[in-house]
């Protein structure tokens, strides 16, 4: 009997530590999306060169979000180490590498934060990339659109440094807008596989610079 007593209090102990090994979500792995630029190229021309893809890796309280452009010539990245509460953002352009880092108590790099945006939580669902998505509509000033996001992907605080912080789940559809060009965000696949740490890890090479610094490069560019 005792020894009955002993696993259970083990498997609970164990569970409460993790529930997501038994519930069945995903903890660790990559999302692949697609790009898809909202305004008129014809207005902003720089729209034909921007990337068409990104990814999302994630493991154990980290999440690194990647684009690449200009066959490999420009690679912009963000860091966010969730358990230290830091993010970092890096750009890359042929040889130069530039990295801004700020605590999580700062605003991050790159979105729009929309700041005066209403959200609307509905009970409409969809399947996007295989996974149920719960629905919520967003409006931000004239702006509005619908977000999907689920809760079948385990990754810790998800939306801590993109503009939904307040969406408890994963996002697998959504639109933002990033150096005044709205980009509506759709997942194409999710895979379950081993992330290396690594991943995670600052590359040797980048060189510190301010928020203000980092934009610039940014609008020179645009």
């Amino acid at each position: 009997m005792k020894r009955y007593i002993i696993i259970i209090t083990v498997l609970v102990l164990f569970v409460s530590c993790d529930s997501s090994i038994f519930s069945g979500k995903l903890k660790e792995g990559t999302i692949d999306y697609k790009l898809e630029y909202l305004d008129d190229a014809n207005e902003k021309p720089i729209i034909s060169l921007l990337p068409t893809e990104m990814k999302i890796q994630f493991k154990k309280g980290y999440y690194l979000q990647s684009v690449e452009g200009w066959m490999g010539i420009f690679r912009m990245a963000g860091v966010n180490d969730v358990n230290a509460k830091k993010k970092s953002a890096l750009l890359k352009i042929m040889n130069k590498k530039y990295l801004y880092q700020v605590d999580g108590n700062s605003e991050g790099f790159g979105f729009n934060p929309m700041k005066d945006k209403k959200i609307e939580f509905t009970e409409e669902t969809k399947e996007i990339a295989g996974y149920k998505c719960k629905k919520a509509n967003v409006t931000w000033g004239s702006y509005t659109f619908s977000v999907y996001y689920t809760d079948e992907i385990k990754i810790d605080e998800p939306n801590w440094n993109n503009p939904f912080p307040e969406i408890d789940g994963v996002l697998l559809e959504y639109q933002y807008e990033m150096f005044d060009i709205k980009t509506k965000v759709t997942a194409t696949g999710v895979i379950k596989e081993k992330v290396p740490s690594e991943v995670f890890e600052i590359p040797e090479g980048y060189k510190n610079v301010s928020k203000k610094e980092m934009e610039d490069v940014i609008n020179d560019l645009m």
